[in-house]
This record gives structure tokens, C-alpha cells and sequence, in this order.
């Protein structure tokens, strides 16, 4: 074979080369091409099911208390896990005569008036971290110390001070409730606190479960919430106890409230003295401020108390070395 034949030939099997080579890239390109596609057909399909998954989310975060929404999402709520025993403080509230009320209102006003108050009750209850048990017509029933409990003085310190910021915020609510539902009085709620041991957890069949706390406490809250006056807040002696640092109180009275074996001493909290007062809870102290009688002298002490301990801390941490 000639130079030039083997030349020619040489070019042929280039040529062979190089085609085989671009069908190859066309190839890869459009395998590419149908590969992005494929990509961004599961994107867009992901993307509607996160809109979709996030759409029911926000549907049964309004059937759910906050608390508890929070643990299903997260993955944390075991669902297996039966009631426990805890001590919670728990709160009920309704409004005085509603009854009355609602028949001399038209049921459209009173449907949109109930889902404003109990708005308004449960961005207060969010605030304090309450757990939402149920509303039941315009009744409500919170719990402090489950699913998070920040020790039973401070659960039943959220829960008054939850209770006396919702009778301040019904008393500013006034005119606009009046004029906005046509309401024919002002309206009032009342409310009872107790604290006391509960079965609280998960309740109900295999198919069905209902999160809320059972016992002998939640009757004698409901009970004390039925005895106390138009805008009263009235709590249990076991809910004082706990408070007595923190609240002023009436002077002591007994109820016999129906479905209580016993009677029941409860007190009226003071809610102008218990504004004054400003209360700070550590791990190792408990320091409670009223305002309206601080002097320059309390203070001077204060300051001095603060001051010794903080030097033999100081001190102390000095002695011991570097660690």
C-alpha cells in the first residue's frame, strides 16, 4: 500500500473516530437535557408536597395546643407513651351571664365575638406558655407543667399572671367589644385556679387519642371558677401557698363546691398590688421587689447583699485555683 493510500486510510479511521465521538456528546447531551428535566420535575414535585405538608401542618396547629404541635413535628411526641402523673396548675375561665348575653345577640355576632375573645385569650395564654386544653362554648381550660414545666412555683406564677393580664386586657376590650358585637352590658369573665397532682397524657382508643389531664384538681378548679365573683380571680389555697411571695390575697373563705367531698378554702388575688410587685426566680433564689414601697435604703441594702456575695464568690473561685 502506497504512502498516500495509507494516508487516506489514516484519515478514514480518524474521521470514523471523530464521528463516533460527536454522536457520543449529542448523546450525553441529551441524556443530560432529559436528566436536568427529571430534576426539576422532582423539584417542583417536592416543592408541592413541602407547600402541601406545610398547608395540613398549619391546620392542625389550630386544633392543637401550641406545645404539643411543636413535639409532633419535631419528631419528639411519643405517641406510645401512656398518661403520667404530674402536678399542674390548672386554670378554667367562662364569661359571666353568657346565656343571657347570647340571646339578646344575633348568632352571627355571637359566632364571630367568641372566635375574637377566644383569640384574644389564647395569644395571653401563648405568652405565659400555657397549654390550651379545650374550649368548651366560651369556657376555656389551660394547664401549666406539661408538656414543659418550669417547676410548680413558676407554673402556677404563669398561670396567675396569665389570669390577671386576661381580666385587664376584657376590662381595655370594653368599648370596642360593645360597639363592634353590639353587646348589651360589659362583659366579665371569672376564673378559678387550682394546683394539684393530674393524670395528664395522651387519652383514648387505638384510633383516636385526645391529649388532656383528668383528677380530682381539674373538678376543683372547674368548681372554683362556678363560686368566683364577675372579674374575680379566685384560686385554691394549694395555688397560695405557692404564691404567697409573689401576690397579695383576700382574706381567707370556704366554698363547698358540688362534686367536692370537702370544703374548699380559696383566696381572691389582689391584681393592682400584684402588678406592683416584680419577682425574679433563680436556681438557688427567690427575690420579690414591690415597687410601690421600695426605698433608697432597701435598695442601698440590696446592693450591699449583692455585693458580698458576689466578693465571696469571688473569692472563693480565687482560693480554688485555676481549674
Amino acid at each position: 500500500m502506497s504512502d498516500l493510500e495509507q494516508e487516506i486510510e489514516k484519515l478514514k479511521k480518524e474521521n470514523k473516530k471523530l464521528s463516533l465521538e460527536s454522536k457520543l456528546r449529542k448523546s450525553m447531551a441529551v441524556e443530560l437535557d432529559r436528566q436536568k428535566e427529571l430534576l426539576r420535575q422532582a423539584t417542583e414535585e417536592v416543592e408541592a408536597q413541602k407547600e402541601k405538608i406545610e398547608g395540613i401542618s398549619l391546620k392542625l396547629s389550630r386544633y392543637l395546643p401550641v406545645q404539643l404541635y411543636e413535639q409532633i413535628f419535631s419528631g419528639s411526641l411519643d405517641i406510645h407513651k401512656k398518661s403520667e402523673r404530674k402536678k399542674l396548675t390548672i386554670f378554667f375561665s367562662d364569661i359571666v351571664d353568657f346565656t343571657s348575653i347570647s340571646e339578646q345577640i344575633e348568632a352571627e355576632e355571637i359566632s364571630e365575638f367568641l372566635s375574637f375573645y377566644l383569640t384574644e385569650m389564647s395569644t395571653i395564654t401563648e405568652k405565659f406558655g400555657g397549654t390550651i386544653d379545650k374550649f368548651i362554648g366560651d369556657a376555656i381550660m389551660i394547664f401549666f407543667g406539661d408538656p414543659q414545666s418550669e417547676g410548680d412555683v413558676k407554673d402556677a406564677k404563669n398561670c396567675v399572671d396569665m389570669a390577671i393580664e386576661m381580666q385587664k386586657r376584657i376590662d381595655t376590650l370594653q368599648p370596642y367589644i360593645r360597639k363592634q358585637f353590639s353587646f348589651p352590658t360589659n362583659l366579665k369573665i371569672r376564673i378559678g385556679i387550682n394546683t394539684g397532682f393530674c393524670n395528664v397524657g395522651n387519652f383514648g382508643s387505638t384510633s383516636r387519642l385526645d391529649y388532656t389531664a383528668i383528677g380530682r384538681a381539674i373538678n376543683v378548679a372547674s368548681r372554683l371558677e362556678s363560686e368566683a365573683e364577675s372579674g374575680e380571680v379566685l384560686v385554691s389555697e394549694n395555688t397560695k401557698i405557692l404564691l404567697e411571695d409573689f401576690f397579695e390575697f383576700s382574706s381567707e373563705r370556704v366554698v363547698h363546691p358540688k362534686g367536692v367531698p370537702h370544703p374548699v378554702n380559696c383566696y381572691s388575688v389582689s391584681h393592682e398590688k400584684s402588678l406592683n410587685r416584680e419577682s425574679i426566680l433563680g436556681e438557688c433564689f427567690k427575690l420579690v421587689i414591690n415597687d410601690s414601697n421600695l426605698t433608697n435604703n432597701d435598695l442601698d441594702t440590696l446592693k450591699a447583699i449583692v455585693a458580698k456575695y458576689a466578693k465571696d464568690h469571688f473569692e472563693e473561685k480565687s482560693d480554688a485555683g485555676p481549674e
